[in-house]
């Protein structure tokens, strides 16, 4: 039984965790208890009666509840819009309807979250297993993740600092300065990425001006400047530690940069990166490709490209993209696609299939 001056743990929207709620007095907190067991219990596709609601009350809270109590807080509860439903019978299938807590995020939608936290590759074990514990608290307890958390990931925790500073830093215009993280020949023994050094043996001090974060190919990506370059680069976010934004710099404008006279569109600059490990100027690239290719090449560079040539097999089109990338992205396309511009291109993925095509003989 719930007493006056009890400490009781009430899950809260906010939060979506457990909060300690002070009882001041028993009987106000019914409609609250009442709202707490429809959340946690009930949703479109299982509602609960009266009786089920009473039930559960008492079970979670040693609280009794008469039926009029009940029905005069469950009519509160949906004069006040705070999410509780009610269906009624069914008249043509006669099935019993019931109340429910309409959630925000569908179990579907609650999934494409879980998923997009299980297979990334940049959130660490204990933060990943965290925030998935804090999504699945805003669904019932029908909802169950199905995946497993895998453990062998990267434990890069600074990654939430990195993100926080990296944002403070593009909202207010300034640089920042890191250390970069990256596997050397001692890997084998530690399995750790050690801090990145100078000709001088210290470890470098990256300084750069940050302009877009983004998630691709299941990593986070800062994209920035160098002081002394023109070329936007590309580091991972989990690789990046002892950040710092730098208050007394400004960053440089990208309008500065050739190129880029008009702002950064953040869209067409991914269409043209497939692949964030490569950096440097874009190219326009020819392409012939199989049409059962055709998903893959909208998927990658989007559907506004210009398909020409038509053939029985194949289709001709032209690709404003990293010249770097595109050399990654044709090897791994190689059987359904050829580089027929530039020649330069053309030259490297030529050579890199032959140093492949020599381990295998």
């Amino acid at each position: 039984m719930i007493c006056r001056g009890e400490v009781i743990k009430i899950r809260t929207k906010k939060t979506g965790v457990r909060d300690n709620v002070h009882i001041s007095s028993p009987k106000k907190m019914n409609t609250l208890l009442i709202l707490e067991i429809l959340k946690k219990y009930s949703d479109e596709n299982n509602k609960l009666s009266q009786k089920e609601i009473v039930a559960f009350v008492e079970k979670e809270y040693d609280v009794p509840i008469d039926r009029h109590t009940l029905k005069r807080n469950l009519d509160n509860l949906l004069e006040f819009r705070c999410g509780v439903e009610y269906a009624g019978r069914d008249i043509e299938t006669g099935e019993t309807g019931g109340w429910y807590y309409e959630r925000d995020i569908t179990d579907a939608e609650m999934r494409m979250l879980i998923d997009g936290l299980l297979f990334s590759k940049y959130i660490p074990y204990s933060e990943c297993k965290s925030l998935i514990a804090k999504l699945e608290s805003l669904a019932s307890v029908g909802f169950k993740s199905s995946h497993g958390l895998p453990e062998n990931r990267p434990e890069n925790k600074e990654i939430f600092l990195n993100i926080e500073e990296l944002l403070r830093a593009i909202s207010t215009n300034k640089k920042v300065s890191f250390n970069y993280l990256r596997y050397g020949a001692d890997s084998k023994t530690n399995k750790k990425a050690n801090i990145v050094h100078d000709k001088s043996g210290k470890p470098r001090v990256y300084t750069v001006s940050p302009y877009e974060i983004v998630v691709t190919n299941g990593n986070y990506y800062l994209i920035c400047l160098h002081d002394l370059s023109d070329s936007l680069y590309h580091y991972r976010l989990n690789s990046i530690c002892n950040i710092k934004v730098l208050k007394s710099d400004k960053r440089r404008s990208i309008r500065d940069i050739p190129g880029y006279k008009n702002g950064f569109k953040l869209a067409e600059y991914m269409k043209e990166h497939p692949h964030m490990m490569a950096s440097g100027e874009s190219v326009q690239v020819k392409l012939r490709f199989n049409k059962v290719a055709v998903g893959h090449i909208f998927e990658w560079f989007g559907k506004d490209i210009h398909l020409t040539d038509e053939s029985e097999e194949t289709f001709t089109t032209f690709i404003k993209v990293n010249e770097n990338a595109m050399l990654f992205w044709a090897l791994q396309y190689g059987l359904h696609m050829e580089v027929l511009e530039p020649c330069s291109l053309r030259e490297r993925i030529r050579d890199a299939v032959e140093s492949i095509g020599e381990k295998y003989k």
